[in-house]
């Protein structure tokens, strides 16, 4: 009896516990956002985040998303989490290069080797260590890596050396190391936001674009690509992105929760992908494109001189090269 009296003692001082740190956290909505369409792995990975914050605070913290740019481009997207209209954004950790260099690493090419060294760069000591150092130096948190799978090119004829890509019209992200990544390479490069890939494809004004397969898929580049090339240039990372000083004024229970289930949803999507990237390519082809492997050493020797442009990411390059 006195056990079970000492147990049920445990237990409501635990219970109390867990209420007191509930009441800390006010009741409050979260406005999410991100450029891809409900489908997308990554608005499944954001819902699977949103409903994990409302669960954990006991409905206290609800949570809306906005998807496929309903709230304007990525770039408008993180503008907002300055002035307090968007709460957290979904994209590439490689965006947030305009507000410092750092961010960058993630679209550097050819850093990230292959899937095993994606996991242990970004899920290990490096990653955390990065993702600390990429709020200190921009004033955003970012939370979680998601594995987007290779980026490839596509376009509307055969790219199988580098002389295939002189004349190429190619849109890349408004992020200086993609743009640089492919005027090395020779092709002509348009920054451009994502949601008007699909029109400037149709009408002419680029010849290709480059994205991952899930990516070219949902945003239906197919239907106005015959190729793609298997370049695999950059395996970059999606991540949640929040402006640090709100993080930072959460109770920390609140940040807890959010760390926690940002980077489980994260985890989540990168299994998601993982598992569909093979099906990713079979629907292509059977839509009718034609995938293409190009020489990739010739790509490799001809982003050498990327390093000395951008001698500020020397050392994180290192570093993300150095992990096994």
């Amino acid at each position: 009896m006195r056990t079970l009296a000492l147990t049920c003692g445990a237990l409501s001082i635990l219970g109390m516990t867990v209420t007191s740190a509930m009441a800390e956290i006010p009741e409050m909505r979260l406005q999410f956002a991100h450029v891809y369409p409900e489908g997308n792995i990554w608005n499944q990975t954001t819902q699977r985040f949103a409903d994990a914050i409302t669960e954990r605070t006991d409905g206290r913290v609800t949570v809306s998303i906005a998807a496929g740019g309903t709230t304007g481009s990525w770039e408008e997207a993180i503008e907002a989490l300055q002035i307090g209209t968007n709460d957290v954004v979904l994209e590439s950790i490689g965006t947030l290069d305009r507000y410092d260099p750092l961010p960058g690493v993630e679209a550097f090419p050819y850093l990230v080797r292959d899937l095993d060294h994606f996991r242990a760069v970004y899920y290990g000591p490096v990653g955390e260590e990065f993702s600390d150092a990429v709020a200190e130096n921009t004033g955003f948190r970012i939370i979680g890596a998601g594995y987007r799978g290779a980026r490839k090119l596509s376009a509307n004829r055969e790219v199988a050396s580098l002389e295939d890509l002189q004349g190429l019209t190619l849109r890349v992200p408004p992020l200086r190391m993609y743009r640089r990544t492919w005027e090395l390479l020779g092709a002509s490069a348009v920054p451009m936001p994502a949601t008007e890939i699909y029109t400037a494809l149709q009408q002419g004004v680029i010849d290709g674009q480059e994205n991952p397969l899930e990516l070219i898929l949902s945003f239906r580049f197919n239907e106005v690509q015959s190729h793609i090339m298997h370049t695999d240039h950059v395996i970059g990372a999606m991540t949640f992105i929040l402006d640090a000083a709100r993080f930072d004024s959460f109770p920390t229970e609140l940040q807890e929760i959010l760390l926690e289930e940002g980077r489980a949803a994260m985890l989540w999507g990168t299994e998601q992908m993982v598992e569909r990237e093979a099906e990713l390519a079979e629907q292509l082809e059977e839509a009718g494109v034609t995938f293409v492997s190009p020489d990739l050493e010739q790509f490799r020797e001809a982003l050498t001189p990327i390093r000395d442009e951008f001698p500020e990411l020397a050392d994180w390059v290192a570093r993300f090269e150095a992990v096994e």
